[in-house]
């Protein structure tokens, strides 16, 4: 099944999650890394897309891997549109709500953004990230995404504008200087990822942003994102008629991997849209079992054969499913298919223009 977060845009050239792990890569090569036998991500099923190739720097013995890439990427060349809409926001608030916005143009790992509005405490926003699994993200994802993200806050608007604490679930290092210089007040051993921004980090005006250059990039953002996501069922729903056959169909978690998203995620793109996965498989497994059974005799397949292909475990549980999506056994349905292929008229052969 293609990932969503993967494919091209509309130019047909690489779209920027691409660019990232691309310039990771070229990061990796160049400390000395070994990528043998790591093949590309679409060819691994890791909750965290990223993750081999960190651990690939770090055999290479580069220390805080995710430290060490954010300090050296230009992260105006990674962020594709959303750099520009970041740097002509016109403060880190409105910054943080375009990120929260438009980060699925970047990357695959889903990034959180919550607001504490003001009334029990200062109002604040925080940024997490977790992973295609729901679950926390490599330990140097979420290092490179916080380290890039305060080097652009603090770029754009001023030492003040970086986050007011840093929360890591990772264990304190033996030397957690370069944590404290990449992203400031950092607390370490937490049950969750998360940058703080408290109001004064808010209120920071960027400098240098032009609204005209947002009012342009913001719809054509839009634009890209509508084009890049099909609807979630027909993604789902194709992705389905693929994989579903005698080892029956694939599960929820597979398939949300395979489409760059949280098993949560998917569970509530399909809500809002009015379905649910299992809803998906059955429509799925009905249309091509009635296909099946509406083949004529002698060609057509037994009902042992087609249980087996559609995914069912037994003739009997496919007989069931038959039975209630029509009334009707599967060889009920398959003469009634008969009888009514046969009550088809046939056009008449228009002979006029033919010669002897």
């Amino acid at each position: 099944m293609p990932s969503r977060a993967s494919r091209d845009n509309d130019q047909g050239s690489p779209n920027s999650t691409d660019l990232v792990e691309a310039e990771l890569r070229v990061y990796a090569l160049a400390r000395g890394a070994s990528l043998l036998g790591l093949g590309t991500t679409d060819d691994r099923a890791q909750a965290d897309w990223l993750a081999p190739l960190w651990d690939a720097i770090q055999l290479a013995g580069v220390a805080h891997p995710g430290l060490a890439f954010a300090e050296s990427a230009e992260t105006t060349a990674l962020g594709g549109v959303l750099a520009p809409i970041l740097a002509n926001s016109p403060d880190i608030a409105a910054m943080l709500g375009s990120l929260a916005r438009f980060h699925p143009l970047v990357g695959r790992n889903e990034l959180v953004v919550r607001e504490r509005p003001a009334g029990s405490g200062p109002a604040t926003v925080s940024v997490g990230i977790r992973a295609l699994d729901d679950g926390a993200a490599h330990p140097d994802t979420v290092d490179a995404c916080f380290a890039m993200l305060c080097r652009t806050v603090r770029r754009l608007a001023g030492e003040s504008a970086g986050p007011d604490q840093v929360l890591l679930r990772r264990p304190e290092p033996m030397r957690p200087a370069a944590y404290h210089r990449a992203l400031g007040p950092v607390v370490f051993g937490q049950p969750t990822d998360v940058c703080v921004f408290g109001p004064a980090a808010l209120r920071a005006r960027v400098r240098q942003a032009d609204p005209a250059v947002l009012a342009m990039l913001a719809p054509y953002a839009q634009r890209q994102l509508a084009l890049n996501r099909t609807p979630w069922s027909a993604a789902v729903r194709a992705g389905l008629q693929e994989d579903v056959g005698a080892d029956g169909p694939p599960r929820l978690a597979d398939v949300a991997r395979a489409m760059a998203v949280g098993r949560r995620t998917l569970q509530l793109r399909l809500q809002e849209e009015g379905c649910s996965f299992s809803s998906l498989v059955e429509a799925v497994q009905r249309d091509r079992a009635l296909a099946l059974l509406a083949e004529p005799e002698p060609t057509g397949l037994p009902v042992t054969a087609i249980a087996r292909r559609v995914g069912f475990a037994t003739p009997a549980a496919l007989t069931r499913a038959v039975r209630r999506w029509t009334g009707l056994t599967p060889s009920a349905y398959r003469r009634a298919a008969g009888e009514s292929r046969k009550r088809i008229p046939v056009a008449p052969v228009d002979r006029t223009d033919v010669r002897p």
